[in-house]
């Protein structure tokens, strides 16, 4: 017996050894390729030519900046980089710090968002702050779906850091100095000044890997993702509580990979039995404000009509209905 499995080993080695010569042969061709090839993208992002801008500084100069603005470039750079601090209540409580520019910075930011920053593309995803894009928009994406995964970014703006800022600009074309001198006409403290006329779109330009990253996963797990300014949503068609946990996971990932922090008090889960929200919109059959509130502007109007006083004024109650009906008109399209 023992002769027999011997001369069964002997006759199956050869095979195994042109097995295994097989699989090499195959195998370290394509690790040759594969390992640089993931080098290449990790490093690059896929785009070669904007990661040598940002390493070695080429691309448009001060000068030709400054001849965008429509100004000298000693104007450009004696710009005075002065802010006004300015707290405005939210409302869900506490208040909300803001950096408001001075005049002259702010007309320079006005400049560079409309002459620099206007025609750069943002992913699909992105509807805050963005031409023809509204939280109607950004809701009717989740209309009508089994569950609704809503995260928050903390403290989104001065998280968005100045050296990311000058990276950015250095991608798009403009060579180390104007990328340098771009960012501190836009920056504050290290980061976006929630208050400037140029942090929204920036938040939105400098986050494309993030938004694309984000929405890849979604995708591999059929989901849907929006992000307006900080909030950011994702809905799924079916209740699966695995894919809706492994999506938390990996935005957690990928906002700390950006420098982000998520705010655990408002990653919240709304399924189909509750109220979903979206950007303080109802999306569980269409899009609308919530029915209390509705009740609400009904009995201030009755009363606005009959002459009783009411918790708000004519004007507030009109831009209320211009909401409503900008609602009707957008959850159409």
């Amino acid at each position: 017996m023992r002769i027999l499995r011997g001369i069964g080993w002997i006759l199956v080695s050869p095979v195994l050894i042109v097995v295994f010569g097989i699989v090499l042969l195959i195998m370290v061709p394509f690790l040759l390729i594969y390992g640089p090839w993931i080098i290449y993208r990790r490093t690059t992002n896929g785009h070669p030519i904007h990661w040598l801008r940002a390493k070695y500084g080429f691309g448009k100069s001060p000068e030709e900046l400054a001849k965008r603005l429509g100004m000298s470039l000693e104007e450009l750079r004696t710009i005075p980089l002065d802010y006004v601090e300015a707290f405005i209540p939210k409302r869900r409580g506490g208040s909300r710090r803001l950096l408001v520019p001075g005049e002259k910075l702010k007309a320079v930011q006005r400049q560079i968002l409309h002459r620099v920053l206007a025609k750069l593309t943002v992913h699909p995803a992105v509807t805050g702050f963005e031409n023809r894009q509204s939280i109607v928009h950004n809701a009717n994406r989740h209309v009508g779906q089994k569950v609704v995964l809503k995260m928050d970014v903390e403290d989104f703006f001065p998280s968005t850091t100045a050296e990311r800022i000058t990276k950015y600009f250095q991608r798009v074309g403009w060579n180390r100095e104007a990328a340098e001198l771009l960012t501190k006409l836009t920056t504050y403290e290290n980061g976006l000044p929630q208050g400037a006329p140029t942090s929204p779109r920036l938040s939105n330009l400098v986050n494309r890997r993030l938004d694309t990253r984000i929405a890849w996963a979604a995708k591999k797990r059929k989901a849907t993702y929006t992000r307006y300014a900080d909030d950011i949503t994702i809905s799924f068609p079916r209740d699966n509580a695995r894919r809706v946990r492994g999506m938390v996971q990996y935005v957690r990932h990928r906002l700390q990979k950006e420098g982000y922090r998520n705010n655990p008090q408002k990653e919240i889960i709304l399924r189909q039995h509750q109220q979903q929200r979206v950007t303080g919109l109802v999306v569980n059959d269409r899009v609308n404000l919530p029915r209390e509130t509705r009740r609400r502007l009904r009995a201030i109007e009755h009363r606005l009509n009959t002459g009783r006083p009411a918790t708000m004024t004519r004007e507030q109650l009109d831009g209320w209905k211009a909401l409503l009906a900008m609602i009707e008109k957008q959850r159409e399209q």
